[in-house]
């Protein structure tokens, strides 16, 4: 009595269904829940693995249960969760990615704060995401976010690993990256908005200094200035902002910049 006691003779069926019930709620295609389901799925796993070592082998005690039916039920039990398992596990390592899918699909409703959650959620599980970080950098560009967007350009240089088609990718966009940080320095100059211009040099100095070589002109802000009547002025008013904020390097460039074109427009007088 004291060995058919401990065979669950009774409840073979509720917990076969129990188990069913909770393979059919995993998910594996929310990139939200997909580690979480990944190790409930393996909670499941060992709970089934204990019951195949300490408990099937001893149901054919059970007189009211037909042994090799009931085996053949756990069986397909265990081939869904070995399939489930299959799936989970390569799903579970490229979460990043079917964010990044997510993001793409957002963007084509143009739901550019849907994406960019999506975005930051891919490089949560892998901050060195090639393609994350680069949508991500093309987006805070369009959204005027200058500083960031040549920062997640220097982690693609820096971080990531990089096929073929996404180097030409990226050195695509830094070429995109480059002309519009350029141009739009320029229109700030033009129209007077030397704090504005002043951030945009900020960012366009970052990126060339941290760019390969190629990218950048020697001279890359100071040209912007040439074409533009004032350009003095305009020199000592970038100098100016940039002392005002205690930024005393970008101060001297501009204090030099000032400095040289006044000296060389004396030189074309005389």
């Amino acid at each position: 009595m004291g060995l058919h006691a401990q065979i669950p003779c009774d409840s073979i069926g509720s917990q076969f269904r129990q188990w069913n019930a909770r393979l059919e709620k995993l998910n594996t295609e929310d990139p939200e829940i997909i580690t979480l389901h990944y190790y409930f799925l393996q909670d499941i796993r060992k709970e089934m693995d204990r019951f195949r070592t300490t408990t099937l082998p001893h149901l054919v005690k059970c007189l009211q249960t037909d042994y090799y039916q009931t085996r053949a039920q756990f069986n397909r039990i265990a081939n869904k969760s070995d399939r489930l398992n299959e799936i989970l596990t390569v799903q579970k390592q490229q979460v990043d990615h079917l964010f990044y899918l997510r993001a793409q699909e957002e963007m084509a409703f143009s739901d550019t704060g849907a994406a960019l959650y999506n975005l930051d959620r891919a490089l949560q599980f892998n901050k060195y995401n090639p393609d994350a970080l680069l949508l991500k950098a093309q987006l805070r560009l369009r959204q005027s976010h200058y500083k960031e967007s040549v920062e997640l350009i220097h982690l693609l240089y820096t971080k990531s690993e990089l096929t073929e088609e996404q180097e030409r990718a990226v050195s695509d966009f830094s070429l995109q990256l480059y002309d519009k940080l350029y141009s739009i320095g320029s229109a700030y100059i033009q129209s007077g908005q030397s704090a504005d211009a002043l951030e945009v040099f900020l960012a366009l100095e970052q990126f060339c200094s941290n760019m390969p070589s190629g990218y950048c002109n020697d001279d890359y802000y100071h040209g912007i200035l040439l074409s533009r009547e004032g350009v003095y002025e305009s020199y000592l008013a970038i100098a100016r902002e940039a002392e005002r904020r205690h930024n005393m390097e970008m101060a001297r460039k501009f204090y030099q910049y000032a400095d040289e074109y006044r000296k060389n427009n004396q030189r074309k007088e005389d």
